[in-house]
């Protein structure tokens, strides 16, 4: 299990990295990795996720009627998560009943969207079908009556299969059931942050990691408390022309802390859900945001949202607590 931590820990950046990796993981696991891959974004990398299977587990696996294993939706779904593969739409197309209603044929799509090691987002379709005349034909009355209760789900659960055997060709779709004794490596893009950091000035570098560092300990108000109470006291300063020339001009410092905040939201993608609806709460009560339409923001309503949402909503958040501190900030 150590080495398997270990391999979790590593951010694959180009082929020769892949191989190593191919070639040092598979004695000791089920590797879902492509054996080449066009890396082109020197920021995106390769992230590894494991996922473990019991064999012994009716819930986990099922035996097909070739005389193999496959995994069952609730694993694959599992898989799909652990390879950030996203399900953003699923929906009903076709569906026909005979003269009694009962359902005779459904149609069903789902559409998921991932990334790529080349920095691009996709987003592709793939469609489920139930045919109770070709389960008629093949399959055994009591399999018929069973199928036909679970229809809708059953052409759901064939198009989300479909997607994520597309998106990870890799993963096989029959098992010998002595394969689930080494457990399921899972690639996923992430974003090498210690890349995007370093290509920084080294001043922006410096006030990153800062701020990151106190919003993941949740320090800031702690450190730097907001008096609102007492109002602050200052000298009076004389700005000559040339202090003038070097004072940044309004446009530059809101682009400079908005690309700063880009940055900062985009780190908690990776942070637990947890971590971003706390810092997402803190964010609302410290800038006194008010939803337009007066709808309460709790911390199930946050999480009920994507996480692309959740990190838009964060990056507004802290663009408007910089806004504020612009705003009150001293000459």
């Amino acid at each position: 299990m150590a080495d398997l931590v270990r391999f979790t820990e590593k951010k694959i950046g180009d082929n020769n990295q892949l191989q190593v990796f191919i070639n040092e993981a598979r004695p000791l696991a089920n590797v879902v990795f492509p054996e080449t891959l066009p890396f082109s974004d020197k920021y995106c990398k390769l992230g590894i996720e494991v996922v473990t299977v019991d064999p012994n587990n009716d819930k986990h696996i099922y035996k097909n009627e070739s005389g193999g294993y496959c995994l069952h939706l609730s694993k694959l779904n599992e898989i799909a998560k652990a390879a950030k593969i996203r399900t953003v739409d699923s929906r009903l197309l076709e569906r026909k009943v005979d003269q009694n209603g009962q359902v005779t044929f459904i149609s069903h799509q789902v559409t998921v969207e991932y990334r790529t090691v080349t920095g691009e987002m996709i987003k592709e379709s793939y469609t489920g079908k139930y045919d109770y005349f070709n389960d008629v034909a093949t399959k055994k009355e009591g399999q018929v009556k069973s199928r036909r209760k679970h229809a809708e789900a059953l052409a759901e659960s064939n198009a989300l299969t479909r997607a994520f055997n597309k998106v990870l060709p890799q993963l096989p779709q029959s098992f010998d059931l002595k394969e689930f004794s080494k457990p399921f490596l899972i690639p996923y893009v992430i974003d090498d942050k210690d890349a995007l950091i370093a290509d920084l000035p080294k001043e922006d570098q410096i006030a990153i990691k800062k701020q990151l560092a106190l919003s993941r300990l949740n320090l800031t108000d702690k450190i730097y408390p907001q008096k609102k109470d007492e109002p602050e006291i200052v000298d009076a300063v004389v700005i000559t022309d040339e202090d003038k020339r070097t004072i940044p001009a309004p446009e530059q410092q809101e682009e400079d802390f908005r690309s700063k905040n880009k940055i900062v939201a985009n780190e908690f993608k990776e942070s637990s859900q947890k971590e971003r609806t706390e810092k997402i709460m803190n964010l609302v009560t410290l800038t006194g945001y008010k939803d337009p339409n007066n709808i309460a923001i709790s911390s199930a309503r946050i999480e009920k949202q994507t996480v692309e949402n959740q990190i838009a909503f964060l990056e507004r958040l802290l663009n408007l607590q910089s806004e504020m501190q612009t705003t009150e900030a001293p000459l």
